[in-house]
């Protein structure tokens, strides 16, 4: 990574940090929160935005001419080859409940290419990071890749349709071609979380068929997930798809197998 980039992966920690703070405070009300609802089952707090609100001004502050994409806010073009990718609140109905299970996701994109990501758990004052070339970390823990457990050992996660929003029947479907082979499914609720938690082994893989996410869930801990030695494609193989319509992360010597598991579904 260049000098520069280095930096602003230096000031998307610290947002990240500062975005956190706010959300470990309001999750100290639990189940008082004031929410808006976007569409169905899609919900938006106060949190939401103001933790985006955050993390733009501490960034800009330091890079005034850097783009931004964020959830809340939408896209602020400008004519750098930099923009931040940010979901501010990963997991806003879990933190809605009371469920101690959400993050901070903020990702950084050159031209085309994902070059930093950062997730961060609040709660449990965990920082995933990763800059392109340079590895994966855990706050300031260096990540080398877990060992590859037999796919009957593997506890893999993913992201459920819920009402509205993506393909019921195929994710019925392709949960029943996995059940069989690995050690358990588990759909907690925050995307970046779990994918990022792939370098830790805190899980072994996770899938998307892909409509009930969008970029800004999965662009951070994509970047997390294959510095720490993991491949991430979509459902059909490709590693740099135009668009993320699906996903599957995984250890390199168990992905293919898992993308045969689903490729009837």
């Amino acid at each position: 990574m260049l000098e520069s980039e280095n930096s602003l992966l230096e000031t998307v920690k610290q947002a990240a940090y500062e975005a956190g703070a706010l959300l470990r405070e309001g999750y100290s009300q639990k189940g008082r929160i004031a929410f808006e609802q976007k569409g169905t089952s899609d919900f938006v707090s106060y949190y939401d935005t103001a933790a985006e609100s955050i993390i733009i001004d501490c960034i800009s502050s330091a890079f005034p001419d850097i783009a931004f994409l964020g959830e809340e806010s939408g896209l602020t073009p400008t004519d750098s080859d930099y923009t931040v990718i940010i979901d501010p609140l990963d997991g806003t109905s879990n933190f809605l409940h009371g469920v101690p299970h959400f993050s901070v996701s903020i990702a950084v994109t050159k031209g085309d290419a994902l070059i930093i990501g950062v997730v961060y758990q609040p709660l449990l004052d965990e920082m995933l990071w990763a800059g392109q070339g340079a590895g994966a970390f855990l706050n300031d823990r260096p990540l080398t890749t877990p060992a590859p457990r037999p796919l009957t050992e593997m506890l893999v996660s993913t992201c459920l349709p819920y009402h509205a929003k993506g393909d019921c029947t195929t994710a019925l479907n392709q949960l029943a071609a996995l059940m069989p082979h690995v050690a358990g499914i588990r759909s907690p609720g925050s995307a970046a979380l779990e994918i990022a938690y792939l370098s830790l082994g805190r899980f072994d893989a996770f899938w998307s068929q892909g409509a009930e996410l969008d970029f800004w869930d999965i662009a951070a801990s994509i970047v997390i997930a294959r510095e720490a030695g993991y491949t991430v494609t979509d459902l059909t193989g490709e590693p740099n798809p135009a668009q993320w319509n699906s996903l599957m992360a995984a250890h390199p010597e168990r992905h293919s197998q898992l993308l045969t598991c689903l490729s009837s579904c």
